[in-house]
């Protein structure tokens, strides 16, 4: 079924009766990503850090990729009401300020989402040089292509819940990654970059999707079970992109 348009206002995701987040949550606890062999081994420190910048080379070809299949997703929406919440995470993605310096919303290309990862990788030691040489693994492709298929090909409600779990992890994921990595001393906490600011932006990018959903998820039925497979897509694509990351960089192939 497609989206449609609500008269009504959109709802604020902090409501106690928002049972749409209350599945995020429950489905995110259940997942666990942040239990699996990445972070595990990163917060108890067995981690070798040559191997962390290793994955974290890779996991930039997911964060220059990301606003791909979002934009996909955004050009199937029939109107620009629908439109707006992704055009909003589209803009941030590429580098939007509302509070950009003389008080004029402009765009920062310093401030695009794969520029800020290069500047984390810089703190590590990989200058963009090295990553203009560095070629994409099999395992950060295959996450990027089953996104674009999810918000290319599946239903609208799919896709939607698949983005949007995705950032609402990734806020979570921002904050144990940020603080490990100035913990054991690999970057400077005043030289932090990135991590820092989606650990506070992804929950309301998050938001973002799933007011769009809403009215689908109240309705209930195949358009809620939709939502929650979409959900489940994107903690299980998540949840095994960090996990084969780790493989990789640790034991190779």
């Amino acid at each position: 079924m497609m989206i449609t348009e609500t008269a009504s206002p959109l709802p604020s995701v902090a409501e106690p009766a928002d049972t749409l987040m209350q599945w995020v949550e429950t489905a995110s606890q259940k997942r666990a990503i942040l239990s699996n062999s990445y972070f595990t081994a990163l917060k108890t420190a067995r981690f070798p850090p040559a191997a962390f910048t290793a994955t974290q080379r890779q996991f930039y070809f997911a964060v220059r990729y990301f606003s791909r299949p979002m934009a996909a997703l955004m050009a199937r929406m029939p109107t620009s009401t629908l439109r707006q919440g992704l055009i909003h995470n589209l803009s941030e993605e590429h580098g939007f300020e509302d509070d950009a310096p003389g008080g004029a919303a402009d765009f920062d290309p310093a401030l695009a989402h794969d520029m800020t990862f290069l500047a984390f990788l810089k703190t590590l030691g990989v200058s963009a040089k090295e990553m203009a040489g560095q070629r994409e693994l099999p395992v950060v492709r295959a996450f990027n292509v089953a996104l674009m298929g999810a918000c290319a090909m599946e239903r609208i409600e799919v896709a939607f819940g698949c983005l949007g779990v995705i950032e609402y992890a990734f806020a979570d994921i921002c904050e144990v990654i940020g603080d490990q990595v100035v913990k054991q001393g690999w970057v400077a906490a005043d030289q932090l970059v990135h991590y820092k600011l989606h650990a506070q932006i992804d929950k309301g990018h998050a938001a973002d999707f799933f007011r769009v959903v809403r009215p689908a998820w109240d309705r209930g039925g195949e358009d809620r079970a939709a939502i929650e497979d979409g959900i489940a897509l994107g903690l299980h694509l998540f949840h095994r992109l960090y996990e084969d990351l780790h493989h990789e960089a640790v034991h190779g192939n």
